[in-house]
């Protein structure tokens, strides 16, 4: 496999930026993660941990040259551009900087509708309002575009009726195009910044969910991904809406027409376990924090850690009340690399795990999309299967 055959792929978190190559053979070539603080204009952080990410990439293979670039990122969140081009502080997902609506289904109209209530005058010069992964590709050379998973998402993104009643005005949002498609071709700009061929295409992707199920093959009803990192959700790929949604679980159109997401969100997994870090001082290699803690059953660190997994046992018992039991989940995020981890869990909430080689689904997605958008498989369903390779599976001891 020659050097071009590589994708670039990225993903925006919480807490840090991931990316890393993916050949077009399905297998990671290298790997990066950059952390970020919530004290600065966050979009500005993505350009710089992207910006070493990539160097941290061509460190470990100096003489790859993608062919494409596919950037996710979590959500809802915005980016507002003025009509000069600056930049403002993002509305970010979990700042519960909002107005809600009575009936509403978007989920970016209430930060939208905050930031024309509460900074009107910026809002009044913003250009664009973006979602972060559409942000960060069109600053590396893309369209104004919003990346739309599938048709059925429209009224979770934002329609005519919703702006009106949010007194949004619908055209600072930029035109929906489907995901998967090429938005444009990396800058001159871009390419000397990031060491990258100026002119490949940027391939758009969806959110991190979306794009979650799709790097673990949750594409076809019955298979489950437990999407786990800052915070972690619990989502399905099913045939029927079922009670779902009275139950309280979340219910969206899948990728796949006819087919339903059905998830159960943790908002605070991961977080949770670092605020424990943080309180005691502690960091280094999660791996051998994790040995330490799980010496002593007595400790706080591991009554932190069983919290967490009781909380996904918890989502599973949602599942089972509305008739969905779930015995397995394909785990994706950083929470998914810990061997000790990954047991734990599966020993207290008594499903199996199974870890891919790509641990982060996220950028296998974003790989599936650009490889579909390529030509280099025929469908997104060839490129999952060229992707997703079981590593290791995790049975719940017994007794």
């Amino acid at each position: 496999m020659s050097a071009l055959e590589t994708i670039l792929t990225v993903d925006i978190g919480t807490s840090s930026l991931k990316t890393a190559f993916i050949g077009f053979d399905g297998r990671q070539k290298a790997f990066a993660r950059e952390t970020y603080s919530a004290h600065a204009n966050m979009a500005r952080q993505w350009e710089t941990a992207l910006f070493r990410g990539v160097q941290r990439l061509f460190e470990a293979c100096p003489f790859e040259k993608p062919s494409a670039v596919c950037v996710s990122a979590n959500g809802p969140s915005l980016v507002p551009v003025s009509v000069d081009g600056e930049i403002w502080e993002p509305l970010l997902w979990h700042d519960q900087k909002i107005i809600n609506i009575k009936g509403q289904k978007s989920f970016f109209l209430p930060h939208a509708a905050f930031f024309a209530h509460d900074f009107s005058e910026r809002y009044e010069r913003t250009r664009f309002l973006f979602s972060a992964q559409e942000w960060l590709s069109f600053r590396m050379g893309a369209d104004p575009v919003t990346v739309l998973p599938q048709n059925g998402y429209v009224e979770y993104y934002w329609d005519d009726e919703q702006c009106a009643r949010f007194r949004v005005d619908r055209d600072k949002f930029p035109p929906f195009v489907n995901m998967g498609e090429i938005i444009g071709a990396v800058s001159k700009e871009a390419a000397r910044r990031y060491g990258l061929p100026q002119g490949i295409p940027i391939v758009g992707a969806g959110p991190d969910f979306i794009m979650a199920l799709i790097g673990v093959g949750a594409i076809e009803a019955g298979i489950v991904c437990d999407r786990a990192g800052t915070s972690e959700g619990i989502n399905m790929c099913a045939e029927r809406e079922t009670a779902a949604r009275a139950a309280g679980l979340r219910v969206l159109p899948h990728i796949r027409n006819g087919l339903w997401n059905i998830g159960g969100v943790i908002p605070r997994s991961g977080a949770l376990f670092d605020d424990f870090l943080k309180k005691k001082a502690q960091s280094g290699d999660y791996g051998k924090i994790l040995r330490e803690i799980m010496r002593d059953k007595q400790s706080e660190g591991f009554s932190t850690l069983e919290t967490m997994a009781r909380e996904v046992k918890a989502v599973l018992e949602t599942f089972a009340k509305n008739d969905i039991p779930i015995k397995e989940m394909r785990v994706s995020g950083g929470q998914g690399k810990s061997r000790l981890w990954n047991q734990m869990k599966a020993d207290i909430t008594g499903c199996v795990f199974v870890a891919p080689q790509i641990t982060d689904g996220e950028l296998a997605g974003d790989a599936a999309l650009a490889l579909t958008a390529l030509r280099q498989t025929r469908d997104i369903e060839e490129a999952v299967s060229r992707l997703f390779r079981v590593k290791e599976i995790f049975h719940p001891h017994t007794g």
